[in-house]
């Protein structure tokens, strides 16, 4: 069975979130606007999640999104 963390990166791999992320930083984000992005999460019941995990997805949909630009 997977664990509360696997479930919720699953379920943000399935979102918009990461990728609105990235939009509306234009693929471009310093570590303050990483930390207010896990904060998000967070608040949006993505609790517990990896930030490891949720850092490598984040910059597969940035290579995507900048690669499309």
């Amino acid at each position: 069975m997977a664990s509360k963390e696997e479930t919720n990166l699953k379920k943000l791999m399935k979102s918009s979130i990461l990728m609105n992320f990235i939009k509306k930083n234009d693929g471009r984000w310093n570590h303050e606007q990483w930390l207010g992005l896990l904060d998000d999460l967070a608040m949006k019941g993505y609790k517990p999640i990896d930030a490891n995990q949720v850092g490598l997805l984040l910059e597969e949909k940035k290579e995507i999104y900048l690669a499309k630009k």
